[in-house]
């Protein structure tokens, strides 16, 4: 392999975009350089975290970069026009984690064109635009005709066709060992045959996970509600409530207090190990986000053996539902409840569940040569691009 410099900027490191900037680092064959600010401030750092890294840059990189790869939150065009030539010529590839297009406002915002402009002005300005899910690029593209068609003139003309073009999907890598070779499907989410394989659930009770934001675009509240219903039946099982509160961490008091030793595990887990055990030893993972273009949290618990549950609406039926048969998809709170009541009381969800081995191909060590795979083609395709600009032809 060709070992390209990167140099990799991450306006808002914390959180998924923190774990894949270190996972893709950690794995990728070639040499990179990060420079991040504090996953923090998400508007301004929109707003302004261009200007902030292209003064960073023009004071001088050694080695030159051979490619800046870029994720959702900053505004390309404005890094690319502020920085000094040649800088302003090295390929861009950009990352989007999530759009501001489709996102759902929080309670206490108001809609703000700018934002999703920005994505758009971004992808338009890369090189090379990859998003984490099939699902997520089509929901982008589609989205932008409506979303320009609000300028009430100059509106920029066939932009999803443009992009789309430019446009390729990488999912975001899983900080996991790749399955042994000979791990095969096993029966899960009903009883079975003792001599089946690993009974269900693991343990005396179902281990219920949630292990994701306790924000509202991850719902809380509707877990809450639906584990809550669950106890007033008088059903028995265990729950660890797992994540970063970030200022969220009402969330799930009551809940936890309610549950009492049945809580195994509450908020956020520092060490991977801990967390990782935890993944091992459920039974179930439940999503109920607003919004979701990948859902590495699921992917995870899913890797670990989990059964999911979770909401038809994200992107989750396109990841989880062509290969896997079995009731794991809800269309409400009522849904969510019936099919956790059927999980936990009966065998009628149960089947052999290959899901685990579906994701495996997210493990870094498998998908890393993917990314490396790209960066090269773009880079390559940039410092083509990049000499015929500057008049290298040949003689006259």
């Amino acid at each position: 392999m060709n070992i390209k410099n990167i140099l990799f900027i991450e306006p808002y490191d914390s959180g998924s975009h923190k774990a894949f900037r270190r996972g893709l680092v950690a794995s990728s064959g070639h040499s990179a350089r990060c420079l991040v600010l504090p996953g923090r401030f998400w508007k301004w750092r929109m707003r302004g975290a261009a200007a902030w890294f292209a003064d960073l840059i023009n004071q001088g990189l050694s080695p030159t970069p051979d490619l800046i790869f870029l994720t959702g939150f900053i505004n390309v065009a404005d890094l690319r026009g502020l920085l000094d030539p040649p800088l302003d010529r090295t390929p861009i590839l950009l990352y989007m984690h999530e759009n501001q297009l489709t996102y759902p406002l929080s309670p206490e915002e108001e809609f703000d064109f700018h934002f999703g402009f920005t994505n758009i002005i971004s992808t338009l300005a890369a090189d090379r635009v990859v998003f984490n899910s099939a699902w997520h690029r089509d929901l982008f593209l589609d989205a932008l005709p409506a979303y320009l068609n609000r300028m009430p003139e100059a509106v920029p003309r066939d932009v999803a066709a443009r992009l789309r073009g430019r446009s390729a999907v990488l999912g975001v890598g899983l900080d996991r060992p790749p399955l042994q070779a000979d791990h095969f499907a096993r029966y899960r989410g009903g009883k079975c045959d003792p001599e089946a394989g690993p009974s269900w659930p693991l343990g005396k009770r179902h281990l219920i996970l949630w292990n994701h934001r306790w924000e509202f675009d991850k719902r809380p509240d509707l877990f809450a509600a639906a584990l809550n219903r669950l106890l007033d039946r008088g059903l028995d099982f265990d729950v660890a409530l797992l994540g970063e509160a970030r200022g969220q961490e009402k969330a799930f008091v009551s809940l936890r207090d309610r549950l009492a030793e049945r809580c195994l595990a509450y908020g956020h887990l520092p060490d991977r190990a801990d967390y990782d055990a935890i993944l091992e030893r459920a039974d179930i993972v439940v999503s109920c986000a607003e919004q979701e273009y990948f859902g590495i949290s699921v992917a995870e618990a899913v890797h670990a053996g989990c059964y999911p549950v979770l909401p038809r609406r994200q992107v989750y039926p396109s990841l989880y539902g062509t290969r896997c048969k079995g009731r794991h998809f809800y269309e409400s709170e009522d849904d969510l409840v019936a099919l956790l009541t059927d999980l936990i009381t009966g065998n009628t969800c149960g089947h052999v569940c290959s899901l685990d081995l579906d994701v495996d191909v997210y493990c870094w060590d498998r998908l890393a040569p993917t990314f490396d795979g790209m960066i090269t083609e773009v880079a390559e395709a940039g410092r083509l691009t990049s000499r015929d600009a500057s008049g290298n032809r040949g003689c006259q």
